[in-house]
This record gives C-alpha cells, sequence and structure tokens, in this order.
C-alpha cells in the first residue's frame, strides 16, 4: 500500500484469500484469470449523446485522445478510452473529458452497466419505469432510447440520491423523463394497461464492482448477499405487478452471488406465475462474452467456504428461499416447506436463460442480467396484475367505482400550462412543430411528450379498493419532476433556459441574428457591447430581453443565448463557453487568465 491507496500487486496478494475470491472459486471461474482483471482499475467507458447535433465532432475529439467505439455497441453509442477510469494522461485529455461529459455530450457508464437496457430493447412511443434510477446512468439510456415520443418513470427513493437524478437529467437535456420518490417496494401506480418495460436494477452488494470498489474485497459476505435478498424480492414483485401483459421486466444486479440473481429471479417466479424467464436475444450484444445462468448453487458460510451436507439448516440468517430449486426439492421436509416439484423443475430448467458477465472476459466488471415476460395468456384482462381485483366481485352486486376527490395539491404539483403562456413562448421562440405537453409550476415552463398527459395525467386510475382517482392528477405516483425545465420567467419575459437548448433547438425558428466567428471570439473573451455601438458595427437588432443567436461553425451553426439589454451579453455557463472556445480553436478561460 502506497500513500494509503492500494496498489495492483499489493491488492492481488491479499485478495485471493478474501470471501469474495472463494466465491469466484466456487462459481467454477479460473481463478488466476478473474483475479488478475478483478484487481485491476476499469477502462473508463462512456455513451455517446445520440441527438446532439455536433455529435461528430464530438466523436473527432474523442478519437484525438484514443477513443474507440466498443466492439458490440451498436451504432457506436457507447466508447473506451486507452486508459483507466479518472486517470487520463495529461492534462487536454483530462479536460476534454470533464467537458464532453459536463456539456452533456457523453456520460460516463461502466460498460457492464449499459446491459439491461439493451437487453430490454425499448423503443420511441413506450411508457419504461427504472425503478431504482438514481444516479441515472440507466434512467438516461432509457430515455435516449425511447427519444422522441417515449417516456421514462425514474423512480428514487433517497432524496440525496433524486438530486444527482435531476442533475443529470439538466445536464443531458432530457425532456422524457419523469421523476418519482417512493420506495420501491410500494411504488404507486399508473393508470391501465401499466407500463411497456420496466428496469429493475435492484440494491446490491456490489460484490462484482471491485475494480471500481476496492472496499468490497474486505466488506463482501455471503450473509450480506443474503440479507438484501428479502429486498430484492419485494422490489422486483412490485415491477411484476405494474407490468402490461407482454412485456418485459429486466432484473439485474452488479453483484456475482447466485443469492442476489438466480435466487432472486427463482422467488419471483414462484410469487409471479405470470411471468416465464425468456432467453435474452444477443444479436445486439455481438462481440460479448456472456454466461448463462445458474442452474445451481453452493450455499457459503461466512469464509466463502461452501455448507457442507445440511449444515446450512443451522445456520443463521438462511432461507429456504436462498436454495436452489434441485436442493429445494430434495431437502423439502428438512426445509420444512411444501414444494411444488413441477414448477422447481421449470425454473430449474429456465434459469439457463438468464446471463452472467465476468471481469476477465470482456474487460469489464461484473453483472447478471434476467429478462422476464408477462405471459399475454396469463392475464387475459389485457393490463397489469395490479389491476385485478383481489376478491371476485358479483357482477349482479349492483356496485360501481366511485370517483374520488382530486388530492390536494403540494409544493412539488404541477399541473398542465395556460394556453396563453404557451402562445406567448411559441410566438417568441417560433415554435410551430412541437409535440410536447407544456407544464408549469411557480415560474418554470417544462415540456415533456404527450404520452405524459395522454396515458398518465389525463386517464383516471384504479386505486386497491376499485375505486378511482380521477383524471387531472399523477396521483398515486409522488412526481417530483415532469419533463424538462425549457423557459424561465423573468422580468416578466419567459427566456430559454441554457440546459434545455439541445431539446429545443429542432423546433425552433432559425434565429434571425447570427454571429460572426470573429464576433464570438470577442465576446467570450469578455466584450459586452453598449447596444447602440454593436448596432453601429453589426445592423439593427430588433429584439429586447432574451434571444437565441446563431454563429456559424464548421461542426454545425452553434445557438448562442444572450441577452439584450443597454448591453448585448452572452448568457452561457463556463461550461458552455469553454465548448465554444474548443470549436474555436481558443484556449479555455482558465489557460486564457493565466
Amino acid at each position: 500500500m502506497v500513500g494509503g491507496e492500494w496498489q495492483d500487486q499489493d491488492l492481488l496478494a491479499v485478495a485471493r484469500d478474501t470471501p469474495l475470491a472463494k466465491l469466484a472459486a466456487n462459481l467454477g471461474l479460473n481463478l488466476d484469470a478473474w483475479l488478475s482483471s478483478a484487481t485491476e482499475s476499469l477502462p473508463e467507458t462512456f455513451r455517446i449523446t445520440p441527438n446532439r447535433y455536433d455529435r461528430e465532432w464530438t466523436e473527432s475529439i474523442l478519437s484525438s485522445i484514443g477513443g474507440k467505439p466498443l466492439a458490440w455497441a451498436q451504432d457506436g453509442f457507447a466508447w473506451q478510452m486507452p486508459f483507466a477510469r479518472g486517470q487520463a494522461p495529461d492534462a487536454r485529455a483530462k479536460h476534454i473529458m470533464a467537458l464532453m461529459h459536463e456539456s452533456g455530450r457523453i456520460t460516463r457508464q461502466e460498460a457492464a452497466s449499459m446491459l439491461p437496457v439493451v437487453v430490454l430493447q425499448p423503443t420511441s412511443g413506450e411508457l419504461i419505469l427504472d425503478m431504482c434510477a438514481a444516479p441515472g446512468s440507466k434512467a438516461t439510456q432509457i430515455a435516449e432510447a425511447i427519444h422522441p415520443r417515449g417516456v421514462v418513470v425514474a423512480n428514487e427513493p433517497a432524496s440525496g440520491r433524486v438530486n444527482m437524478l435531476v442533475s443529470n437529467r439538466g445536464r443531458l437535456a432530457i425532456s422524457n423523463m419523469l421523476i418519482n420518490q417512493q420506495d420501491g417496494r410500494h411504488l404507486g401506480r399508473i393508470p391501465p394497461p401499466g407500463y411497456d418495460g420496466i428496469v429493475a436494477d435492484v440494491p446490491c452488494t456490489g460484490s462484482a464492482t471491485s475494480r471500481k470498489n476496492r472496499n468490497v474485497w474486505w466488506k463482501w459476505t455471503p450473509r450480506a448477499g443474503r440479507g438484501l435478498f428479502r429486498l430484492q424480492v419485494e422490489i422486483a414483485w412490485r415491477g411484476a405487478n405494474l407490468l402490461r401483459p407482454g412485456h418485459d421486466l429486466i432484473y439485474s444486479t452488479c453483484s456475482m452471488d447466485p443469492c442476489e440473481n438466480e435466487a432472486v429471479v427463482a422467488e419471483l417466479l414462484r410469487r409471479s406465475p405470470w411471468l416465464e424467464l425468456v432467453p435474452i436475444d444477443r444479436s445486439n450484444l455481438q462481440g460479448l462474452k456472456l454466461h448463462e445462468g445458474l442452474r445451481s448453487w453452493d450455499i457459503l458460510d461466512e469464509e466463502g467456504e461452501p455448507y457442507l451436507d445440511q449444515a446450512a439448516l443451522e445456520a443463521p440468517s438462511i432461507h429456504a428461499s436462498h436454495f436452489p430449486p434441485n436442493q429445494r426439492k430434495a431437502m423439502a421436509e428438512a426445509l420444512e416447506i411444501e414444494v411444488d416439484e413441477a414448477l422447481e423443475s421449470t425454473i430449474e430448467a429456465s434459469l439457463s436463460h438468464c446471463v452472467r458477465l465476468y471481469h476477465h472476459d470482456n474487460d469489464t466488471g461484473g453483472f447478471f442480467v434476467a429478462r422476464l415476460r408477462h405471459k399475454p395468456e396469463a392475464t387475459p384482462e389485457n393490463f397489469a396484475r395490479t389491476f385485478i381485483p383481489k376478491r371476485y366481485q358479483n357482477p349482479e352486486s349492483g356496485w360501481a367505482p366511485m370517483v374520488l376527490d382530486q388530492p390536494r395539491p403540494n409544493r412539488h404539483s404541477i399541473f398542465p400550462a395556460p394556453q396563453p403562456i404557451i402562445d406567448e413562448v411559441q410566438q417568441r421562440y417560433g415554435i410551430t412543430d412541437s409535440d410536447w405537453s407544456w407544464w408549469h409550476r411557480g415560474k418554470r415552463i417544462n415540456i415533456a411528450p404527450k404520452l405524459v398527459e395522454d396515458r398518465i395525467f389525463s386517464q383516471q386510475c384504479p386505486n386497491k379498493k376499485g375505486n378511482l382517482w380521477p383524471a387531472g392528477t399523477f396521483h398515486p405516483l409522488k412526481l417530483i419532476h415532469v419533463g424538462l425545465p425549457a423557459f424561465t420567467q423573468k422580468r416578466k419575459i419567459w427566456r430559454s433556459r441554457q440546459e434545455s437548448v439541445p431539446a429545443l433547438r429542432p423546433f425552433i425558428a432559425p434565429p434571425r441574428h447570427s454571429l460572426t466567428p470573429d464576433t464570438l471570439r470577442r465576446m467570450l473573451r469578455g466584450w459586452s457591447p453598449l447596444m447602440d455601438d454593436y448596432v453601429e458595427q453589426f445592423g439593427p437588432l430588433d429584439e429586447e430581453g432574451p434571444i437565441l443567436m446563431s454563429c456559424d461553425l464548421p461542426c454545425g451553426p452553434a445557438l448562442v443565448p444572450g441577452w439584450v439589454g443597454a448591453r448585448l451579453t452572452l448568457m452561457i455557463d463556463r461550461v458552455g463557453r469553454d465548448v465554444l472556445r474548443m470549436k474555436l480553436d481558443m484556449p479555455t478561460e482558465a489557460d486564457e487568465e493565466e
């Protein structure tokens, strides 16, 4: 250890005797090959934001520092750098990585964690749920995949982590995300028929994250995984109840422990007979070495060694659901459980449909993914199981559902924007062809796909008793953000927010005023001319207040937010200014100030 940090050679020497290494050996991995990879730092990987006008410029900049698309990533959406995560070799590479991420042109994300969304294959127009969404890498990946008409409900129970979701939504200018804050086990319904797809990337021990989280070598124990089993099952089971027939739920973890993976999937299948485990389509994962899910596994003690014979039955924190199907059948009497042997055999046979990813096979972290489908024939009503009454209702009883009162609004309540405000904004920015719903809270206008209104806000939603929450509310969801804050009212004028410009770009009229590259250079260096002087040099500028100007650059016309008052000033933050400086071959602000 040097300076309090473990060096790879030190870690490799001590990791071999940890319970985590014994788990890997028990799984049948080549221990030397696995340890060699699992003790090294991860390579820097990221997603390219797909809908930016300057994507080719972004890719050329990243290529200049050695970046290349990952071989398995279709359409080049995922890239890898020739250096370790967070260890750019020089100041230029470090600056480029930070600037591309902060400006929303890339999203740093471990390659393995991209798999759940690739496996789900969501498409535009679908309504998708991410049950455990923060910090937002998968939620934003979903949002990009279903853009422009689809919507992702990104749920996160922890307030501190919700802030990371909000930050990433703004950084990427994502307008098709709803941010919800509820315990995943008790997530509120949406109106029938339910969600078109669900990702349940549940809390786990992170036993497969050793390449970025060195502490897992000493913190992980088999008991830790078993301790999360109930939470993982209950989150996934809630998702299973919210999924419409014929559609898929993706269960995933960044753990290697079968008790967090195959055991959870098996228990979910026992509790949810309307689900089936289906094979994962590997056509869009070409080049990745993947392993089938386990059909049987050992129960490990705290040292990582298998319990002998039936010793596990007397150990604390071990439940019958932790055992694989074959052992449940063989040990039913000792486990004191009733076993449906046919069901257990079906589950056992299907577990091979799950997918495992190990560190040393693809130079990634480890991961587990399972794809579960709501069988259409199991629910002929054609909507999510949460809407199936738990008690038989006699059609001759005369009972009819009651429409409940609107819930009382709170500080997070958001409502459709008044038409006069929409008209004012559209007229100012020349917006004529948007396919948005418009939302209003305080001095902000948000934009989102119309699907938000059509499938959630404007529909009645049955509650547990069969009565109906009225249309015109998001209840029983607890949404704290709807879409993207696109406009803010200041001085009684609605101005575009800088973070929303990439989302607005395809829909606003071409700016009436343009800057030459030389003028933009001067303004980036601090020139803020009096309007009389500016008009004398460049001609009349007939707008007041917020303005979007254009500047023709080699990578395409840049939109430049500004303000027309006594002076013409740029309304761009440091990150935006440094992006423009890079496009104009100028030094960064920090370098120029030195």
